[in-house]
């Protein structure tokens, strides 16, 4: 007779936000990565399916076993590309004349783990708007809530909610939450009720667009972007004081997942590193040319009761 019996615990997460602002993404073993046990004839099969579009990292620890053969020695670590299920090990009796017993523990981390991210390329400035905004917090300045290694060189830029955000470099939008509320408070209850777009760069390395207007994301998970394209719009959902969008790139480094210090650029400034209490001046692609015009607001484009669709999205940029 043989007992098998696996857990599959919380897993891992990314950190962010504003001054005085933070909040988590978790996500429960069962959603992004599926650990299931399958039974055969004399034996166990333990399988991993990556249900997300980014790569994963997925480890076994054996806690305990009794009489155990195995096909791969424990620890176990397997990197997943999205989408992909694994074989990741089968285990039997070592004695066939007795029963065996394995319990084991798993967790999982979002990116490839061997990715490098090219220290060469500067980011756009992500937003379009008529004028600049300045920067609440970065990794130069006072460390309010950006203070472990997956946090340390994010930006928070103060914006007003309906800011068009765009893609700050190109690649495949990999998550997109997009159902909560634009009430933002600094409360624990709003750690993990952020509105965000994650974008996977062609070098392994992501940027997280945050706090965005609830259902006002444009784009979808599987879809490409290029440097300029439109995301959403910013808003002021989760762990949050006042509207603003947070950014940060960040890469799995060795089974850590770390925020990495990056450089935007602009035609006004040319390529800089973002500081605390500067001034972000967009590129003036879609934007009237004259400083003195006064934007649409979100009430003037958004009639109540009208979902956010293209057309609200040019208005507010016209």
């Amino acid at each position: 007779m043989s007992i098998s019996v696996g857990r599959n615990f919380f897993i891992v997460i990314s950190f962010c936000l504003l001054s005085w602002c933070q909040f988590s993404f978790a996500y429960a073993g069962n959603e992004l990565v599926k650990i299931e046990t399958v039974k055969k004839a004399g034996s166990d099969t333990v399988i991993a399916t990556n249900n997300s579009r980014m790569p994963v990292m997925v480890t076994l620890q054996l806690s305990s076993s009794s009489n155990l053969a195995s096909s791969r020695n424990w620890p176990i670590q397997v990197q997943l590309a999205g989408g992909q299920s694994m074989e990741l090990v089968e285990v039997s009796a070592a004695n066939k004349q007795f029963g065996y017993t394995f319990y084991y523990s798993s967790q999982f981390v979002q990116g490839d783990a061997w990715a490098r991210h090219d220290a060469g390329v500067s980011y756009r400035i992500p937003f379009l708007a008529g004028q600049a905004f300045q920067i609440l917090q970065s990794a130069d300045g006072p460390l309010f809530t950006h203070t472990t290694v997956a946090t340390r060189y994010a930006v928070d830029i103060n914006m007003p909610v309906g800011t068009t955000v765009i893609a700050a470099r190109a690649g495949i939008v990999v998550e997109v939450v997009r159902q909560f509320a634009d009430n933002g408070k600094a409360e624990a209850e709003f750690f993990d009720k952020a509105n965000y777009v994650r974008v996977l760069h062609d070098d392994g390395s992501w940027a997280d667009y945050v706090h965005l207007m609830q259902n006002s994301t444009q784009v979808q998970p599987g879809q490409r972007v290029e440097v300029g394209n439109l995301l959403g719009l910013s808003g002021n959902s989760g762990f949050s004081t006042t509207p603003h969008l947070h950014f940060h790139v960040q890469v799995n480094q060795n089974g850590t997942i770390i925020s990495l210090p990056f450089r935007f650029r602009n035609a006004h400034d040319g390529v800089f590193t973002p500081l605390y209490q500067t001034w972000l001046i967009p590129d003036a692609q879609n934007l009237t040319a004259s400083k003195t015009k006064t934007r649409k607001t979100l009430r003037e484009c958004l009639p109540t009761g009208k979902a956010i669709d293209d057309a609200v999205i040019r208005c507010l940029s016209s």
